[in-house]
């Protein structure tokens, strides 16, 4: 009698547990989820990328040389592809919010299975390639 006593229990608290924490999330971190910091090398420079992930869609800052850059895009079947808002400073932008007519290609990379980044994005000196990893915390 102990035994059934343990399964009905058990079958209680299972049907009592909201469906919230019964449905598995996406784990920051994961190849799933893109939430996080992250460094890029590109051309042998870093440059950090804060990304913030909500179902498809991904908004960011990139921070490279002194100037933070908002970025927006989405995270689709382990592509990440990005465009700049306007650097925060609305350098680089002509008057209106429009982009310059120069304005960069996006940002685009794949997710490996070791759940680094591989991918190219626009530099002055034309498309590049970059690599990128979530930063290590201690």
């Amino acid at each position: 009698m102990p035994r059934a006593l343990a399964l009905a229990a058990l079958v209680f608290a299972a049907a009592t547990v909201p469906a919230a924490a019964q449905t598995p999330a996406r784990p920051a971190g994961s190849l799933t989820d893109v939430t996080g910091v992250w460094t890029m090398l590109v051309a042998g420079h870093q440059i950090g990328l804060e990304l913030e992930q909500k179902g498809a869609k991904v908004e960011g800052v990139m921070l490279a040389m002194g100037r933070r850059v908002l970025l927006v895009g989405d995270y689709v079947e382990r592509t990440l592809t990005l465009k700049g808002e306007r650097p925060e400073d609305g350098a680089g932008f002509s008057h209106g919010g429009e982009p310059a007519a120069d304005a960069p290609g996006p940002i685009v990379a794949t997710m490996k299975d070791d759940g680094t980044f591989e991918g190219e994005l626009s530099t002055n000196q034309g498309r590049t390639k970059w690599t990128g990893e979530r930063l290590k915390t201690p």
